[in-house]
């Protein structure tokens, strides 16, 4: 039996063409024209990676621009406000005051970025769900 669309030689009781993806009849004869989906995933454990490394990369990497972008912007804005509230505190109040000053604003480094991290995981499966189910992305 071959492929009616690419001539492509097939097994009997093939279902889709090897070469080209289109559906074969039950005579061996496929359709005039060929859908092939091809589906990308996106890997979870990439985007938890990239979100380890820096708030919204994991997020940009699953296509989530904005809300990536939103991210990484927080985390810098949150580590030099730190910064900033640590030196002003060492200045006025001493290692105490420095440090006691600015752990609010670590306090919600760590929680941003934590967040982050199942953000970019659940994003990487809200993905791959809707392209299996749909071959369109979700956003």
């Amino acid at each position: 039996m071959y492929c009616n669309n690419c001539g492509n030689k097939a097994e009997e009781r093939q279902v889709f063409c090897d070469r080209c993806g289109n559906k074969m009849g039950e005579s061996g004869m496929g359709n005039n024209y060929s859908h092939r989906i091809v589906v990308r995933e996106k890997s979870t454990g990439i985007a938890v990676l990239l979100s380890l490394l820096w708030s919204g990369l994991g997020q940009l990497y699953v296509g989530r621009v904005g809300r990536g972008l939103a991210l990484m912007m927080s985390q810098l804005i949150l580590i030099m406000a730190g910064a900033f509230f640590t030196v002003v505190g060492v200045l006025f109040g001493g290692l105490g005051g420095g440090i006691g000053f600015s752990v609010i604003f670590y306090v919600a480094l760590f929680a941003l970025w934590a967040w982050n991290i199942f953000d970019a995981y659940k994003n990487a499966n809200v993905y791959n769900d809707a392209m299996m189910q749909s071959g369109r992305r979700p956003w």
